[in-house]
């Protein structure tokens, strides 16, 4: 199992290399500009944001875009705070249009409810915990010069990170939802459209159904379909859009629990992508390589915590014979211990070049997205070690699936 692992994990690492050296000049490119600038719709679902959605419809109606091509549409998905007060205020202005429900309808369906009141040919989503760069439009709606472009992503990057946490999270989001995708897409097997902030050609998502009222990962689940319908999705990383992250491990692992257990659950409603080679690098690639990996790891991270207790075990039981007098295992390792690189375990050395790498590869990305590493050192390190942490979220994510174990939308505290 740890020659696979290690192969799958090398494998998408020397891919995404390759395609990094082939793109690596064109990452922050931006497509020739449309002639006539299209009407575009930005739709804002918003469930108890009093705290945020001020902030995010400011720096909406800040865009650098002509204000009669620009509709803003807050949809109220039944708040029980001062969301609805605070979003009036502005529609009374005249400056954004409010769809306001007095009863929750999840936010799959305030997105299909926003699309539907929509009048622009490309529509925004956006979160109410979200603020944008002005250029965003400018940025991202040249891309669906491509008739084959059916949505665009952008960078997500943190809001003012503070504390420890935040600082990994910041990390993650530069790779995750920044670097990686932008080399995923060079590959046309982008699988999210990161709910953040996305825009999308508005008659593909009414086509496919507008989102999946069932699902709790509905920015995932579209993609999947759009993937399967033979659209394309970009991703624009000249583009940012800021985003408050989870500041304590019980937030952290309330969203973590809902994006894991809903990524699980799209992966089994759309398990025909697998090997299916119609869909290209999606089908063939992405798919069975990313996920692969992950199952894989995680079994390989049972067997090593089952060794590790054994070893554990084995070793208390050699102290409690000996009166807990550790020096004879001192001198035994002073006595073994060599520098000779040939004498280093081969299982050793491959669980070492994953970590090295991903180090390698996680550094190469934040310089490419224009992070300064130095500035964020403990993020970057701290980042590289909380896999361990993932796998044990993956784990339970599973758990909750098989089990069928209700998850439910939580809002950031």
């Amino acid at each position: 199992m740890v020659f696979v692992v290690w192969w799958v994990i090398t494998f998408f690492f020397t891919v995404c290399f390759l395609v990094f050296l082939r793109e690596r000049k064109s990452m922050r490119s931006i497509p020739e500009p449309f002639e006539e600038k299209p009407l575009v719709s930005i739709i804002v679902p918003a469930f108890n944001e009093e705290k945020g959605i001020a902030d995010t419809i400011e720096s909406l109606l800040k865009i650098n875009y002509p204000r009669e091509l620009l509709e803003v549409i807050v949809v109220n998905d039944g708040s029980r705070d001062r969301t609805a007060e605070i979003v009036q205020g502005y529609a009374d202005r005249g400056l954004i249009k409010f769809i306001n429900n007095s009863r929750n309808q999840g936010k799959a369906e305030s997105l299909n409810q926003g699309f539907r009141e929509s009048a622009g040919k490309y529509v925004a989503c956006i979160d109410a915990d979200t603020v944008v760069e002005p250029n965003i439009i400018l940025k991202t709606i040249n891309y669906f010069r491509q008739p084959d472009t059916a949505a665009v992503m952008v960078r997500v990057q943190v809001m003012e990170p503070k504390n420890w946490l935040e600082r990994i999270i910041s990390v993650e989001y530069s790779l995750g939802l920044g670097f990686y995708p932008k080399l995923i897409s060079s590959l046309n097997s982008l699988y999210l459209t990161p709910g953040q902030f996305s825009i999308y050609r508005r008659n593909v998502v009414l086509e496919l159904g507008g989102f999946d009222r069932a699902s709790i990962v509905e920015d995932t689940e579209i993609a999947y379909r759009m993937q399967k319908a033979k659209w394309k999705i970009a991703c624009c990383l000249s583009a940012s859009a800021y985003t408050r992250v989870p500041d304590n491990i019980r937030d952290f692992y309330y969203q973590r629990k809902r994006w894991y257990s809903g990524t699980i659950q799209t992966i089994i409603q759309h398990r025909d992508v697998f090997f299916n080679r119609s869909l290209g690098n999606f089908g063939m690639f992405f798919m069975p390589v990313n996920y692969g990996g992950i199952i894989l790891g995680l079994m390989l991270f049972l067997s090593t915590i089952y060794l590790l207790f054994s070893n554990l075990e084995s070793f208390l039981s050699r102290m409690i014979l000996v009166g807990f007098d550790v020096t004879p295992l001192v001198v035994k390792y002073i006595h073994d211990f060599s520098p000779d690189p040939f004498k280093v375990s081969l299982f050793l050395m491959l669980g070492i070049t994953p970590f090295l790498m991903n180090m390698v590869g996680s550094y190469i990305g934040l310089k490419t997205v224009g992070e300064r590493v130095r500035e964020n050192l403990f993020g970057y390190v701290s980042f590289l070690f909380f896999f361990i942490p993932y796998q044990i979220l993956w784990l339970l994510c599973f758990y909750f699936v098989i089990f069928r174990k209700k998850i439910k939308w939580r809002a950031l505290m």
